[in-house]
């Protein structure tokens, strides 16, 4: 069965505005670094180019009035209402493409939860994907339409039971918004604390409402945390969870901002992180929809979403992992007497709800 690389040039002419940290050159540059390699002509990979979603797929969730804003906006037609949808900000700056742009990253999240219902493929990577932050009716955190929503609820719609897994150092929390009172999508979110960082949500006991209640898994992180740390959360909360709720596929935003050297953001992780929780969720033998997101150091991002990719096809190249990042014994213990007491807690609120 193939897996897909999600690309199309048209990415390149719609960016961003320069003064804007989210730099758009990043999956092409993913693309050309992997097709240097010859890492999409191997076999049972398969590169394909998305169209835009349209507007009705785009309306599942968000709403009429801030799509016509969007569309409105980067046409230079706009009322001050604008502002009031997070727009015109230095996060989310108003600029010609910005609906455009959004559009054609959620087709191609939406081709990929295609491909996976059809059973055309197990693996499918949209490395323009990952805009988590989008709510319903309002931009934020350079996010104007959520592709990761869209994907999840594509997948739901076709009767899976989703497990959505985010790993970029900012709380998933658009994601966590859509499906805070449905128990279909199981939303994972691993962040640097909103207690040091953006958008300042994404605490242990936001677990969800009404059926949701327990399907929103929230850990902060304190800065400073490292690969093995990391994964001590992820083995000790994240995987027994994901044995519990047994889901039939998963969906990942691999945001790259918890790299060390990220300038945005202060987890000291290594691409190696990526690519080993990756092999776990291969374990599981389902389908995996991966995208993009953060990522604001450009050549480490783009070496992890190449790492990431190859590791989702089952052979990550060494040549793309990260030295080892050496950790004090006195980070260390700083870091794991929070961690400690977030997993505890974390435990504590969500286990027995699942029967753990």
């Amino acid at each position: 069965m193939q897996k897909v690389f999600i690309y199309s040039d048209k990415f390149e002419s719609l960016p961003y505005p320069a003064s804007c940290p989210f730099n758009t050159s990043r999956p092409g540059l993913v693309r050309k670094l992997l097709d240097s390699k010859g890492l999409l002509t191997g076999a049972g990979i398969a590169e394909i180019a998305p169209e835009p979603a349209t507007r009705a797929q785009l309306e599942q969730f968000h709403t009429k009035e801030y799509l016509s804003a969007l569309q409105e906006g980067q046409d230079g037609k706009y009322s001050p209402d604008i502002f009031y949808m997070g727009l015109g900000t230095g996060d989310c700056p108003i600029f010609a493409g910005m609906y455009d742009y959004g559009a054609l990253a959620a087709g191609a999240t939406i081709l990929g939860a295609q491909k996976i219902i059809a059973g055309e493929t197990q693996i499918a990577f949209n490395p323009t994907g990952g805009l988590h932050h989008a709510h319903a009716s309002r931009a934020s955190g350079f996010c104007y339409i959520n592709d990761q929503v869209l994907g999840c609820m594509t997948l739901a719609k076709a009767g899976k039971k989703v497990l959505y897994l985010d790993v970029d150092v900012h709380h998933g929390d658009g994601v966590q918004e859509a499906f805070y009172d449905r128990s279909d999508v199981m939303t994972v979110s691993m962040h640097q604390s909103g207690d040091t960082l953006f958008p300042g949500t994404g605490f242990v006991g936001e677990i969800g409402i009404g059926d949701g209640k327990g399907f929103s898994i929230n850990l902060p992180l304190p800065p400073e945390t490292g690969d093995q740390a990391y994964m001590r959360a992820f083995r000790t909360v994240v995987l027994p969870l994901i044995e519990a709720f047994a889901p039939d596929v998963f969906a990942m935003e691999i945001g790259a901002d918890a790299l060390e050297d990220d300038p945005l953001a202060s987890l000291m992780l290594t691409n190696n992180l990526y690519a080993d929780i990756i092999a776990e969720l291969l374990t599981f033998g389902k389908p995996i929809l991966a995208t993009g997101g953060g990522g604001y150091n450009i050549e480490n991002t783009v070496r992890a979403w190449s790492l990431a990719f190859t590791a989702l096809c089952g052979a990550p190249a060494k040549d793309l992992r990260d030295e080892p990042l050496p950790i004090s014994q006195s980070q260390q213990i700083a870091v794991d007497q929070i961690l400690n007491i977030t997993l505890n807690q974390a435990r504590e609120t969500l286990f027995p709800i699942h029967g753990l």
